[in-house]
């Protein structure tokens, strides 16, 4: 596991990372969303030790992140690698830095997408050198992994082959992955739990889709003439309303924790009522509204 404490990062007058504090589950897919400037690469490094903490401490299972580096892989938005090397070159390399890195099962694996292991990675497009990239990245054998940005740019196809690399590791061995990404739906079916920064700061963390079982979505037509002012003070003294919004006489709502009889008063009370399936990024929305934050800017 790892521990996050009131860790900021500054350059300058920016603070990068402000004050936060963070625990990420072990043995799961745990996402990281937020938009450009969020602070979400320069955590990735901090918790990878190529930047230092201005203040703050990052412990990995129990012990300083100094005594755990060993433990973690650090797949950057735009990877190195040398002029002309090849996916087999470069995975050479890599077990002489990480003594877990399997070199075979690399190879086994590029060969599973068509991936010439001997061919330049310069000559590669940018969704092969990322399937690549992220090939080296599970083969290393380390604890830890984190992506900054690695479904970035890339078509459907080739996003859905790279998470199922993911889900093929997750099989085969027990190891955390961190990935960042500024789109949630780019997180939402592989991460178990969600960190959302924003301007460098942890606008809340948790499992998004234990939130969307407490939350329901709810399209009603009333009879017509309804005064829905007085509708809606009457349904908020019945349930928990998130959000009430009403087009003439249909009438859309946000609920939380609605109970059963309060749902069937409603039934009773409505010409038409039904419940309507949300997304995370709407469970999010609502979840978020009247905070501090403009939270479609965190989210787009």
């Amino acid at each position: 596991m790892i521990w996050i404490r009131n860790v900021s990062k500054h350059f300058g007058s920016v603070c990068a990372v402000n004050d936060i504090s963070l625990e990420i589950p072990e043995g799961m897919m745990f996402g990281m969303l937020g938009t450009n400037g969020a602070g979400k690469t320069t955590l990735l490094r901090l918790l990878s030790g190529i930047l230092d903490m201005d203040s703050g401490e990052i412990m990995v299972d129990g012990k300083m992140l100094g005594e755990a580096k060993d433990k973690i892989f650090y797949l950057p938005d735009d990877p190195y690698y040398f002029p002309n090397a090849s996916l087999e070159e470069m995975s050479r390399f890599y077990a002489g830095q990480y003594p877990e890195m399997d070199c075979e099962a690399a190879g086994y694996m590029a060969e599973g997408l068509n991936l010439d292991i001997k061919q330049p990675l310069r000559t590669f497009s940018k969704g092969m050198k990322r399937q690549a990239f992220l090939i080296l990245a599970l083969c290393s054998g380390t604890k830890y992994l984190f992506c900054d940005e690695v479904f970035d740019g890339l078509d459907p196809i080739v996003s859905e082959i790279m998470k199922n690399l993911f889900r093929q590791e997750m099989k085969e061995r027990k190891f955390t992955a961190v990935v960042a990404s500024h789109r949630l739906n780019e997180l939402e079916d592989i991460c178990g739990n969600i960190a959302i920064l924003h301007k460098g700061g942890l606008v809340t963390a948790g499992d998004l889709r234990g939130r969307s079982e407490h939350v329901k979505k709810l399209q009603c037509v009333f009879p017509e003439g309804t005064d829905m002012d007085t509708l809606e003070r009457e349904l908020r003294q019945e349930m928990e309303i998130v959000r009430f919004r009403a087009d003439s006489d249909f009438v859309t709502l946000i609920v939380r924790d609605v109970t059963a009889s309060a749902l069937s008063e409603l039934k009773k009370r409505a010409e038409v009522a039904r419940e309507a399936s949300m997304s995370l990024e709407e469970v999010f929305i609502e979840e978020m509204e009247g905070q501090d934050y403009d939270i479609r800017k965190v989210l787009y």
